[in-house]
């Protein structure tokens, strides 16, 4: 996790991530957390077809929330990118890939 200084407000402008473009059928996203609780900011599926530098939040967009502006909440300590789902790696072997690998 990236830690904070909770006294001071954040906004993320630029989220992204590169990512083998074999990979799919997983989500990954941006969370925040603040003394016990954790919000999400922004996540996305990979599917098939999906870039190798994947953004969850652009200038101007979360593609998440389609907000403009993507703040993290007040007294916000740390933030965490998190990958979830049942990964699948798409080649022509056809090799399943796992969250160990």
């Amino acid at each position: 996790p990236f830690e904070l200084d909770p006294s001071r407000k954040y906004s993320v402008d630029l989220m992204s991530y590169r990512v083998d473009t074999g990979i799919r059928g997983i989500s990954v996203g941006l969370f925040a957390y603040f003394g016990p609780y954790v919000v999400q900011i922004s996540a996305l599926f990979l599917g098939r077809g999906h870039a190798e530098e994947v953004f969850l939040i652009k200038p101007g967009v979360n593609f998440l929330t389609m907000e403009s502006i993507s703040m993290l909440p007040p007294q916000c300590d740390g933030v965490l990118l998190v990958a979830w789902g049942e990964p699948q790696y798409y080649n022509r072997g056809r090799k399943q890939v796992t969250w160990s690998e």
